[in-house]
């Protein structure tokens, strides 16, 4: 028996768009092993989930319902897709899904369909192409394996794969990757020569210690046979001897070693020697005992305490966490200790993992040794062989999108070998002093001045190709539903057209188109369009010559008539269908003749002429809903003496108040010299000061 997702899981949560999806989900059958550390949910759906959100959900099963257990959480989807599905359709939409769950499994395999070539003889025939190398002849069969898995088992699409192999192409790609292995060979070759040469250095000092010791330990043989001959006669009695019990603990002080080198090793800056493996600090867990790590001093703090003591409290980080280390010295060994133990300094410690009693806090305390090391850190370098110049780059002067100083990102460019920089705030020059500084005369390095401005197009008439007709001329006033934003990608699934004379509505155009191609779910969200309402209708090689056929010589209204007619020129340049068309768009006429208002969406600017918008975001709802807002704006045109459709351009020549109502588009500009640097300033200021509105335009 099969129940809804969020009948099954009522307390998930999850995000806005997954809970839309599966609440349209069955899951069919939940199974789990007799350990009942694993558990497989089976669900049965008819619209596709990317893969990353079923990875995503399984995190979410098992965050929040199997929080304290250890459980593997699988889920396991099946489709049920609309007649519109065919596998070549199936893979222009799944396929980032695919190639996302196929990286999950084998990155061998991911590499190989990536760069593969799909190409589809048949709705269901795939003829797949790769590079003809050792692993592609014996992985291939696995990909394949893998694509009519998903394809035909998961979506329940007929799929059949034939593969073909192609010989490797030279690629930039292929040839700058060859150039950074040399490149990292020569590293690799003079780091060995540098270790060589220092080696005989190293030697010597061995050789100097090794004396060093030998040196010492006659002298300590030397006293001891002394010590031994002084105090023979005082053997029972209570004598102080240099290792008596009472001279230790007055040297040791109870056992705080303190700053005591109990090493000849330079590199030992408190304690013993040691050469234990380190431990990584996100992998201590609770109290394990003696371990080893490497680190940076992030924060140094010292505390005095009683007896002539002081507490050394360190926090340090290895990059993957960060712990607090504690060290009770004597205070006269301190300045030995922070000589060497420093903010800043890489050290490898040894010492015990314990809960601090005040702070409960897990601690190392019992340090048993510190060494100084070098800095092991790694240091990111551009070290491809042909350097890419940043031409679009934001400092922290460009609010919400940068937070780096200027003059680290011009040293940072400087290091990787780059030869400029472009710095392009948002609407602002405020870093251009700060980056001219950053570099001196000398550097072969430039700067280049720019701008991310806000870009708007003044220069555009109201009415697009006017041939001066007359305001009670006929006009189509026409909406379109579509797949998506893309004329040259995306289909035509709805057309709705009201026909407009002598400021009269007198005929009405409304149909659907099947596209094709399955609609999105977020399109039939909006527009409440269903594959089902539209496999049955006409395709647009039938539909858009009635559609012209029914606009004849009449002028094209649209509300945002860009996105509108974009889709209409586009498929009459398929069709070979040649027309001139005169354009108006009500969102231009409403920035004119009603200022008041912030917003010139189509709902806005009904609400305001008081026209009735129902069942927005279908297209013959909103092409009546335009043509009545039309009809209203041809009559305020009248009143303000306008008979003409140039006269309207003239009358909506762009003003500032116009141009603070435009919508804005991002461009970048570049200063190729000092002049052009002024003139950015002059656009800077007159856009901050004439035509200023929520940003600079």
């Amino acid at each position: 028996m099969t129940k809804m997702f969020f009948d099954v899981f009522p307390t998930l949560e999850v995000n806005g768009d997954m809970k839309k999806l599966l609440s349209e989900t069955e899951v069919t059958k939940v199974g789990m092993n007799h350990e009942k550390d694993h558990i497989r949910i089976y669900l049965n759906g008819t619209r596709l989930i990317h893969k990353k959100n079923i990875y995503q959900l399984e995190k979410n099963i098992h965050d929040q319902i199997f929080k304290n257990r250890h459980m593997d959480v699988k889920v396991i989807e099946k489709y049920q897709l609309s007649e519109q599905y065919t596998a070549e359709k199936l893979m222009d939409l799944y396929k980032d899904s695919i190639l996302e769950e196929l990286k999950n499994y084998s990155l061998m395999e991911y590499n190989l369909l990536r760069s593969a070539k799909m190409e589809f003889t048949g709705d269901s025939h795939l003829l797949l192409t790769l590079e003809n190398t050792i692993i592609a002849q014996t992985r291939s069969h696995e990909i394949v394996e893998f694509l009519e898995k998903v394809v035909c088992e998961r979506c329940g699409l007929d799929l059949s794969v034939e593969l073909a192999f192609e010989e490797p192409k030279e690629s930039k790609h292929k040839k700058n990757s060859d150039l950074q292995i040399q490149f990292e060979i020569k590293n690799i070759l003079k780091r060995v020569q540098l270790h060589e040469e220092s080696a005989p250095a190293k030697a010597e000092e061995v050789q100097t210690a090794d004396t060093s010791m030998k040196t010492a330990t006659k002298e300590q043989n030397h006293s001891k046979e002394s010590a031994a001959g002084n105090n023979a006669g005082n053997a029972n009695g209570k004598g102080e001897n240099s290792f008596g019990k009472k001279e230790f603990r007055k040297k040791y002080d109870g056992g705080s070693y303190g700053g005591y080198k109990k090493s000849d090793n330079p590199d030992v800056l408190y304690g013993k020697d040691f050469e234990d493996e380190t431990i990584l600090i996100e992998k201590i867990v609770g109290e394990m005992g003696e371990v080893t790590i490497r680190c940076q001093v992030m924060t140094l703090e010292t505390r005095e305490i009683r007896n002539e003591k002081t507490i050394v409290i360190m926090s340090v980080t290895d990059f993957t966490d960060s712990i607090v280390l504690k060290i009770f010295t004597r205070n006269d060994q301190l300045p030995e200790l922070l000589e060497g133990v420093k903010k800043g300094a890489f050290l490898k410690i040894k010492g015990v993992t314990t809960i601090d009693k005040f702070d409960s806090e897990l601690t190392i305390g019992s340090i048993v040794g510190i060494k100084k090391i070098p800095d092991f850190t790694s240091v990111r370098m551009d070290t491809s062989p042909e350097k890419r110049v940043e031409l679009h780059c934001h400092t922290k002067m460009s609010d919400m999108d940068g937070v780096s100083e200027v003059k680290d990102i011009v040293k940072r460019a400087m290091k990787w070998g780059h030869k400029a920089i472009a710095i392009t705030d948002h609407g602002d020059v405020q870093a251009f002093p700060d980056a001219n500084h950053a570099i001196s005369p000398d550097d072969d390095f430039k700067v280049i001045y720019g701008v991310e401005a806000y870009l708007v197009d003044d220069l555009k008439d109201i009415i697009t190709n006017s041939k001066n007709q007359n305001l009670d001329d006929t006009y189509v006033v026409f909406d379109l539903e579509t797949t998506g934003f893309s004329p040259d990608k995306n289909k035509i699934i709805e057309i709705g057209a009201v026909k407009v004379v002598h400021g009269e509505i007198t005929e009405r155009f409304s149909t659907f188109v099947n596209p094709e191609v399955p609609i999105p779910y977020r399109i039939e969200e909006l527009t409440s369009i269903r594959d089902d309402m539209v496999i049955d209708a006409p395709k647009i090689e039938t539909i858009l010559p009635q559609f012209m056929e029914f606009c004849g010589d009449a002028i094209m209204v649209a509300h945002n008539a860009d996105f509108d007619m974009s889709f209409i020129i586009k498929n009459c340049e398929r069709q070979g269908i040649e027309k001139e068309f005169t354009i108006i768009d009500t969102v231009a006429l409403a920035r004119i003749l009603l200022p008041q208002l912030n917003r010139f969406k189509l709902d806005t600017v009904a609400k305001a002429l008081g026209v009735s918008l129902e069942n927005h975001h279908r297209a013959v709802d909103d092409a009546g809903c335009t043509a009545e807002i039309f009809v209203k704006f041809v009559k305020m045109l009248h009143d303000r003496g306008m008979e003409t459709l140039d006269q309207v351009n003239q009358m909506g020549q762009a003003s500032p108040e116009t141009i603070m109502k435009m919508n804005t588009y991002h461009a970048i500009i570049l200063a190729t010299n000092d002049i052009g640097r002024i003139n950015l300033y002059r656009l800077i200021y007159l856009s901050h000061l004439t035509y200023y509105n929520k940003r600079p335009r």
